[in-house]
């Protein structure tokens, strides 16, 4: 789908004219209207929904006496006309719908886009847009459903597979979204059944799979690796109003670093290419018009540095302007458009533009990966996020893995807020010890942990455990840190060196030599405590990753939301990306260490991004990319 190290920048498309209802209202000089504005602005991708109940409008005819869903006859559209004896009339398309959009690929090839073409397309915007037929079956195991699925599905894939706009295949949009989804066998029979007949119809093409980050069957029966296992390419749909990611400011560092560590998690986790193929936000009530284009500008920087490889924003337009349903409903966000409804850029279509003037301008093409300094074992996508935020601040780059699968060899590993085992099997667990024993470092982050063998493990114990709702202050060597104390856990050592205490002075930090590694033990849940509360990861919360393992950035800067990524090419040179990830401008003076020397500063907004003469300025949310050379 896309290179390694490239950004690719694109919108989620439903046409300005007509929303969900473009293919009935069918318009192709407002389509192409549509396609100029969004050409001029480096858009490369669009991903498009033909709406199921659209292109097979098919409807079951009933036989008295019959079981209720027992159907006698499946005839097409509102009038009941019999299905032709034709190819489409077999799958039960209508062909008009198939000339439109060929005509809609004709237009997308004249404006270079590449689309991502999601066939099944019967959820959107929390609406369903089912065939009459279907309506009321289980769309994951019903047989009449899963034969009508597949009959479209062959037919618009061979129909139109000629195509050169067509970049990808997608089974719909967010088809998890269908039904209720009764066990994670369910749905890999169901992606099985639904990817093998897209591969049948067009072998030369990616299927994309279904979206979402959920590492094991306790957070979704979609579990990406099972997804993964079936797909080409995998994505996420990160919007912070749904979660804990919202709880702050939208330009500040918790929302910033949502979608880039939910997509390179993704990636690390399952092995299959990720990219963020949705996100946006309700943006009346989180953000001004000026600032969401500065987090945009923020977002497309980190993204880059993680190598999340595209990302396509929800949607191309704002949608306003609609009566129709779902658009016409108490709850739906209609003003999520890149574009105003009279197809006039938002503040940030133009920096999604200059960014990708910027990507064109460089010497390369691709940015070569950052080096991993940690391997997380995460059981679920709060602590990714988390995680991920502390390790940035700390200047790590932070790599992700399932609990449950085979571990990989690193020489540090992170077990975040590791809640009862952690996920982590006897089998696992023993197989991080000896990686422990053989000289590698743990970070065990307490939080209720009972994992065997943990005093041996640790050199530490629990006296004592109770419920202590409050809060509690715990002092590190230089800093100290307030944090919320739901319980209360009070530890001693049994030969760990003693790192940090609470107010009370009960030890909570601990170093302990395991074989020839180290182990470093926190006696509170420091990920799970700062995700649940506002305003944590201002604090100095970030340095207790930092002394397990104390990292030498290229560039000596005072600040903890300027995140610094060194992409080495191999040859003496680098790439430098600072980010800067906070609301504040930041100024100040920022000294290159030897052996380190910079040969050019590029960015895509010299207004808001400087480096000269031993001082950097980053304006909010903004981005610069010092090249670098060794020696």
């Amino acid at each position: 789908m896309f290179e390694d190290g490239t950004m690719t920048l694109g919108v989620n498309y439903w046409a300005d004219h007509a929303a969900t209802r473009m293919w009935s209202q069918w318009n192709a000089e407002e389509v192409e209207k549509d396609f100029k504005v969004l050409a001029d602005h480096g858009v490369k991708v669009l991903r498009v929904f033909p709406t199921w109940n659209d292109f097979q409008p098919i409807c079951a005819i009933h036989h008295a006496g019959r079981a209720e869903m027992d159907s006698y006859e499946t005839r097409m559209f509102e009038t009941e006309e019999h299905c032709p004896d034709t190819p489409a009339g077999y799958a039960g398309v209508d062909e008009r719908m198939m000339e439109r959009f060929e005509e809609f690929c004709n237009l997308a090839e004249q404006y270079h886009f590449q689309l991502i073409v999601c066939v099944l397309t019967g959820h959107m915007t929390s609406r369903l847009f089912i065939p009459r037929a279907l309506e009321r079956l289980n769309l994951y195991s019903d047989p009449i459903a899963l034969k009508w699925e597949a009959r479209y599905i062959d037919y618009f894939v061979r129909r139109m597979k000629h195509h050169p706009a067509i970049r990808a295949w997608e089974s719909g949009n967010e088809t998890n979204c269908l039904g209720a989804a009764e066990s994670s066998e369910q749905v890999e029979v169901w992606l099985r059944y639904i990817h093998s007949v897209f591969r049948l119809a067009d072998p030369s093409r990616p299927v994309i799979g279904v979206c979402g980050l959920d590492i094991t069957a306790q957070e979704s029966p979609w579990q990406s690796r099972i997804n993964a296992a079936l797909s080409d390419s995998v994505t996420v749909h990160p919007y912070n109003m749904w979660s804990k990611a919202g709880i702050e400011e939208f330009n500040g560092i918790r929302n910033l670093f949502y979608c880039a560590a939910q997509c390179s998690a993704l990636e690390q986790i399952t092995g299959k290419e990720a990219f963020v193929e949705e996100t946006g936000l309700w943006r009346p009530m989180a953000v001004s018009l000026d600032g969401l284009a500065r987090y945009q500008r923020g977002l497309l920087w980190n993204l880059w540095a993680a190598n999340c490889r595209a990302m396509l924003w929800w949607c191309a337009f704002d949608q306003e302007q609609f009566d129709s349903a779902p658009y016409d409903w108490a709850w739906p966000g209609l003003e999520h458009g890149l574009f105003r409804s009279d197809r006039s850029p938002q503040p940030g279509a133009e920096v999604v533009a200059g960014f990708e003037k910027f990507l064109r301008s460089l010497e390369f093409r691709a940015l070569p990966p950052a080096k991993k300094d940690v391997l997380i074992l995460a059981a679920n996508r709060d602590l990714v996020h988390s995680s991920y935020i502390l390790a940035r601040q700390a200047g790590w780059i932070p790599e992700y893995q399932s609990p449950e699968e085979p571990l990989r060899d690193a020489s540090l590993y992170l077990l975040p807020s590791a809640k009862a085992r952690g996920l982590l099997t006897t089998r696992r667990w023993e197989a991080l010890l000896k990686k422990i024993r053989e000289g590698a470092t743990l970070l065990l982050v307490w939080d209720d942990t009972y994992l065997s063998r943990l005093n041996e493990v640790c050199g530490a114990e629990v006296v004592f455990r109770r419920e202590r709702p409050g809060s509690e202050r715990y002092e590190f060597g230089g800093f100290s840190l307030t944090l919320p104390r739901p319980v209360q856990v009070v530890f001693r050592s049994r030969g760990a060196e003693e790192l940090a205490h609470d107010s009370e002075g009960n030890p909570c930090f601990f170093r302990n030599r395991y074989g020839k590694g180290v182990v470093y033990t926190l006696g509170f849940p420091l990920e799970r405590l700062l995700y649940n509360t506002a305003g944590l990861y201002e604090t100095d919360a970030w340095k207790i990753y930092a002394e397990v393992l104390p990292k030498e950035l290229p560039l000596v800067l005072d600040s903890p939301f300027v995140t610094q990524s060194l992409h080495p090419f191999g040859d003496g040179r680098a790439a430098l990306l600072l980010v800067n990830n906070s609301m504040k401008p930041f100024s100040g003076r920022a000294e290159l260490r030897s052996p380190w020397s910079c040969l050019s500063v590029r960015t895509d907004a010299p207004e808001e991004a400087k480096f000269e003469n031993g001082t950097l300025f980053l304006g909010e949310n903004a981005g610069i990319l010092l090249m670098l050379k060794e020696g």
